[in-house]
């Protein structure tokens, strides 16, 4: 009968020794995994230094040549900017000159038709105090006055065209009437078809169009102008364009911005036929009838009797 000790025992030494031999197996491949990224460390960082002088000496070039394609493309660039720029100028002398053979022929016919002024507008300008816009009225305050000139009645302009007249003067201040509000009234006319109207404030936006003729057929679009009728204000002014609502009428929008107001022209040669040191409401006055003869019987002889009637 054989016995199984010896076995066992060989066996038991067989498994240590694989287990040790695992073990240093495994600490050698960690040293090894250690010392291998070392190395690949150290070898790019050679390389890096190794090839950082020919990657310059090959991107010098290439930088170069991309510096000379940009100079080209703006060349070309600028090139085609100088032909487009050439070619507005001539549109614009083009322009210029078919300008001023107007300018020449519109002031040959004013002259013509002796409705040239004999002397240029004189203007001062003002910085607006108040905002536009308010409860009871539109109207805007301005920093002169008596002292410089300024008189109830006198149109207030700006780069665009009508703000409105003044309506109260102090010392250094005065206080204008924008067209916008409902008691401004302004004699106008369609510069297209000629028809004489007068627009009146809402207190927005847009401006009223009253008396004008049924037969007159406004376009969108179309300028009016100050008309000079009544003598309250200069003609010629340029006041808005025609707008059509929604409903179909037809309403004004001013050419001036009068929330953006900064500054007002007064015109301070131009006085208002209404032009006057008491209190004026912003419209003309109104003018009495002339006295009319009317009939009021016939007396005991047969014949009429009549008297002066005044309304």
């Amino acid at each position: 009968m054989v016995s199984g000790k010896p076995s066992n025992n060989k066996t038991s030494k067989f498994g240590k020794i694989n287990n040790i031999f695992l073990i240093l197996l495994c600490l050698s491949l960690v040293f090894l995994g250690k010392l291998d990224l070392i190395a690949a460390r150290n070898l790019k960082a050679f390389m890096s230094d190794f090839l950082a002088p020919i990657t310059f000496l090959f991107n010098k070039p290439v930088k170069e040549i991309a510096s000379v394609l940009e100079d080209v493309k703006s060349a070309t660039s600028l090139r085609e900017e100088n032909i487009r720029f050439k070619s507005q100028i001539r549109r614009l002398n083009v322009w210029k000159s078919k300008t001023e053979s107007q300018e020449l022929e519109l002031l040959e016919l004013r002259e013509l038709l002796k409705v040239i002024p004999k002397k240029n507008n004189q203007i001062i300008t003002g910085r607006i105090f108040t905002a536009a816009g308010g409860i009871f009225a539109n109207t805007v305050l301005i920093n002169v006055g008596e002292k410089d000139g300024i008189v109830i009645g006198q149109p207030a302009i700006s780069s665009l065209g009508l703000v409105g007249y003044v309506i109260n003067v102090g010392i250094s201040s005065s206080r204008i009437l924008l067209i916008i509000d409902i008691n401004a009234m302004i004699p106008i006319y369609l510069t297209d078809s000629n028809w004489p109207a007068v627009t009146q404030g809402q207190n927005g936006e847009l401006l009223k169009i009253r008396f004008l003729s049924s037969e007159a057929k406004p376009l969108e679009g179309e300028v009016l102008e100050t008309s000079g009728h009544g003598g309250q204000l200069p003609s010629g002014i340029n006041v808005g364009r025609i707008v059509r609502s929604f409903s179909g009428n037809y309403y004004v929008k001013p050419t001036v911005n009068f929330q953006k107001l900064t500054y007002v022209s007064i015109i301070t040669n131009f006085n208002s036929k209404y032009s006057s040191k008491n209190n004026f409401n912003g419209f003309a006055p109104l003018q009495k009838p002339m006295p009319t003869i009317g009939l009021k019987g016939i007396n005991s002889s047969g014949t009429r009797n009549s008297e002066s009637l005044k309304n």
